[in-house]
């Protein structure tokens, strides 16, 4: 279990690091349209700017409701990837505290 959460952390620190670069491509875009708020849509961004990575929608309908996944993707991209970011951490602390919790503890000198 230990493993498992110690894996929930870490992959919620490099997802964070990934976010935070969508999050970056996001403001820029939104710069070089004039500041032109809100921006464009979490489908669009990825749709246009990084296609390679456009797949993560059919995983999203796949696992959960095909109304909720078009309201997700069509959220400003500039503030679903900050979302994400505080949300990853958010995870990522609570799966390091309780990896931490389930740490071997040494053996403790009986007096």
């Amino acid at each position: 279990m230990r493993t498992f959460l110690l894996w929930v952390g870490w992959a919620s620190v490099v997802g964070s690091v990934g976010d935070g670069l969508i999050a970056v491509l996001a403001l820029v875009v939104v710069g070089n349209a004039g500041w032109a708020m809100p921006g464009p849509s979490v489908d669009a961004l990825l749709a246009g700017h990084l296609p390679a990575l456009y797949w993560v929608k059919s995983v999203a309908l796949l696992a959960m409701p095909g109304g909720f996944v078009a309201w997700l993707f069509a959220l400003p991209a500039v503030v679903y990837f900050p979302a994400r970011i505080v949300m990853s951490a958010l995870i990522g602390w609570a799966a390091f505290v309780a990896a931490r919790r389930l740490a071997p503890r040494p053996p403790q000198a009986v007096a």
